[in-house]
């Protein structure tokens, strides 16, 4: 207990800027690889589905902050809007570089791919759902929304999150290990939440 309290002291004290910084790296050095060319035979795809799988962690991420709290005590609120947002900026980099760099700003063939590939419908839904949250992840919107409505808002979450564990399953086309792991976890954390409404 004693060491737990002293952790979230540390955490506590812990710039939400520098956890920013940290996050936003990976971005950095993976764009740096695509435009040195490092990023293999199919550069475009390969920094895609980079960029989508840190995003898509971010989102479990931020969905165990009060799982990791009730659980073990180790306190992680205070960053979770700084992960949310996050996840909106690697979302972002998915999606762009997928309607940009692949798509080459292409709406016909967008479309095309929204109506034949159910991954990507589902991406779509969850990255325009990201969108609503990330922009209402300020004090000025809990303000205007009132807390209740706006706790109910960012439930969606955890719609975006199953969203995300079936956009990537579908995306892999074959059963790998990797994305149904998500998928179970994704699962178990909703379950979670639901017995947690319940008891509470």
């Amino acid at each position: 207990m004693k060491n737990v309290k002293k952790l979230n002291g540390l955490l506590m004290k812990l710039p939400i800027w520098v956890l920013y910084i940290l996050l936003a790296l990976p971005a950095f050095y993976i764009t740096y690889l695509l435009l040195t060319n490092q990023l293999g035979p199919d550069p475009i795809r390969t920094y895609e589905r980079k960029v989508g799988e840190i995003g898509f962690k971010l989102l479990i991420l931020v969905l165990l902050i009060t799982p990791i709290r009730d659980l073990t005590k180790i306190n992680l609120i205070k960053f979770r809007r700084a992960f949310g947002l996050m996840v909106f900026f690697y979302i972002c980099l998915h999606f762009s570089s997928y309607v940009i760099l692949d798509q080459g700003l292409n709406m016909n063939e967008l479309w095309v791919d929204l109506v034949k590939r159910p991954y990507i419908t589902l991406g779509m839904i969850s990255a325009i759902l990201m969108f609503f949250l990330a922009i209402t992840s300020n004090n000025l919107s809990i303000r205007k929304l009132g807390l209740r409505k706006w706790n109910h808002l960012h439930k969606l979450i955890y719609l975006i999150g199953v969203g995300g564990a079936l956009h990537y399953l579908l995306l892999t086309k074959t059963w790998q290990i990797e994305p149904i792991v998500y998928c179970i976890v994704i699962i178990i954390l909703l379950l979670y939440r639901i017995t947690k409404v319940r008891r509470d």
